[in-house]
């Protein structure tokens, strides 16, 4: 069995999560997200989820909102990971899944025509 990749999150030096999977197909994400809207309202944020492809499950380890001097600390660990905090059934199916991903292909395939030998 390969070694298994996952995220330490930090925040502010603080131990908040230990995300990652203990398998073959999936999604992780780790991000901070900053959003400022024309009519003034903001968003400053840290989630860590992901997608568990196996099961056909979103996951969620750890969110929160940032203010100015917060850190942020990913650091690429091995396993074992935290149990996420949620799993939920994705709205997608496997199906679905499969004909967008075809859709983009061939969308990108004639797009990318005069570039392919």
């Amino acid at each position: 069995m390969d070694k298994k990749l996952g995220l330490k999150v930090k925040v502010n030096e603080n131990p908040v999560t230990n995300a990652g999977f203990d398998k073959d197909n999936y999604v992780l994400v780790g991000n901070v997200t900053f959003v400022e809207r024309n009519n003034g309202s903001k968003e400053f944020t840290l989630n860590v989820s992901g997608m568990d492809n196996e099961q056909n499950d979103n996951v969620y380890w750890y969110g929160t909102e940032l203010k100015e001097g917060d850190t942020i600390t990913f650091e690429v660990i091995e396993a074992p990971f935290d149990d996420p905090q949620t799993r939920t059934k994705s709205d997608i199916d496997q199906e679905a899944r499969i004909k967008s991903k075809l859709e983009h292909y061939h969308l990108l395939k004639e797009k990318l025509k005069d570039h392919i030998k």
